[in-house]
């Protein structure tokens, strides 16, 4: 009789373990990266054709950058940068932990660039920035990229520069973008 009962227990928790994995199983997981902080970049994302000067009396220069989402989900921004004599790639992430975004840069010219930031303070003249990790001790330049929205199909991007901490940000390379496909909004 008692091992009927002990049977008669281990056959009712195999019965409601199994019910439960089965309900877990069919229950797919909530999805990663999805609050609003993940689409802070969104507006980046496109097919965009971009211009820039080459000095005065110089014909425009042009680039084209891919940015996409599709690989991993709402969780990572990747980019495609290609132009004459350069391409480069980049990896994007919004880094919960420390509420920045994080920014992997890399090139066919050996360059690499770790970068932190996010949507500017409301007073800065741009809309999003990235800026180098620069630790204390450190000898090289600060460098940080900002983008200035115009509107969904035109953006601007800098690439700046300062040798001191305090001093001011100086352009080094601005980019006019151009949305491929006007987008519908």
């Amino acid at each position: 009789m008692k091992r009927s009962l002990l049977l008669t227990g281990v056959l009712a928790a195999i019965l409601q373990f199994g019910t439960a994995l089965a309900q877990t199983q069919n229950t797919p997981p909530p999805k990663a990266c999805q609050g609003e902080e993940f689409r802070q970049l969104d507006f980046w994302v496109g097919d965009w054709n971009l211009t820039y000067s080459q000095g005065e009396g110089k014909p425009l220069g042009t680039a084209h950058n891919l940015i996409t989402k599709s690989a991993y989900g709402d969780c990572v921004i990747s980019e495609k940068f290609t132009m004459l004599g350069f391409n480069g790639m980049s990896v994007s992430t919004y880094h919960k932990p420390t509420k920045q975004w994080r920014q992997t840069w890399v090139d066919d010219q050996g360059g690499y660039f770790d970068l932190i930031g996010g949507p500017a303070e409301d007073d800065a003249d741009y809309d999003f920035g990235l800026e180098l990790v620069h630790p204390e001790g450190m000898k090289a330049r600060y460098l940080r990229m900002i983008w200035q929205i115009k509107d969904p199909d035109h953006l601007v991007w800098r690439w700046q520069s300062k040798k001191l901490k305090d001093d001011q940000w100086t352009d080094s390379w601005v980019l006019d973008y151009e949305r491929v496909q006007a987008s519908s909004d």
